[in-house]
């Protein structure tokens, strides 16, 4: 998975910050840490592509279960017209046409149906996969954004202090 890449590349920029010698703060590359961030942004779409491909997907097999009924409709009606000629059975050959026309449009509306409930899975788990990896990487953007920013104050707060005490002593 590319977002988890770009986390290890995130620790790593904290891991090879450099410490500053008062306060224990970092200095880290901003043009870096922005870049790692942008691509985090960037590979999150790909799980949206998946759930398109997924949707294709149920879309053929949606196409494939129409075709595959429609043959066996017109199978069940050619075999169906085929006995009606057959002048010695024509009453058997209605109530075998009939059956066999109820049996094909009850595997048309099963074949239908599972590949319904195949795609609305798969859509499903792929829409949970892509909502959840957003609110990690969200999370985790607000995470290291709020430590920067208590990074950002404290460092504040010990140059507001320098400043104050050389003030103090002129």
């Amino acid at each position: 998975m590319e977002i988890l890449d770009l986390i290890d590349s995130l620790e790593e920029l904290v891991v090879q910050a450099r410490r500053l010698p008062v306060g224990g703060n970092l200095v880290m590359d901003r043009k870096r840490m922005l870049d790692v961030i942008d691509q985090m942004r960037l590979s999150v779409p790909v799980d949206l592509k998946q759930a398109q491909q997924i949707l294709e997907t149920r879309d053929q097999i949606l196409s494939e279960s129409h075709l595959v009924a429609d043959q066996t409709l017109r199978k069940a009606e050619a075999e169906r017209a085929r006995r009606i000629d057959e002048t010695s059975v024509v009453r058997e050959a209605r109530e075998r046409s009939q059956a066999m026309l109820v049996d094909a449009e009850a595997r048309a509306r099963n074949a239908i149906a599972e590949a319904d409930a195949t795609a609305a899975a798969h859509m499903s788990e792929a829409a949970e996969a892509a909502s959840k990896q957003l609110d990690d990487a969200d999370e985790y953007a607000l995470e290291v954004l709020r430590r920067l920013e208590h990074q950002l104050q404290a460092f504040l707060e010990s140059i507001r202090v320098s400043i104050s005490s050389l003030e103090e002593r002129r």
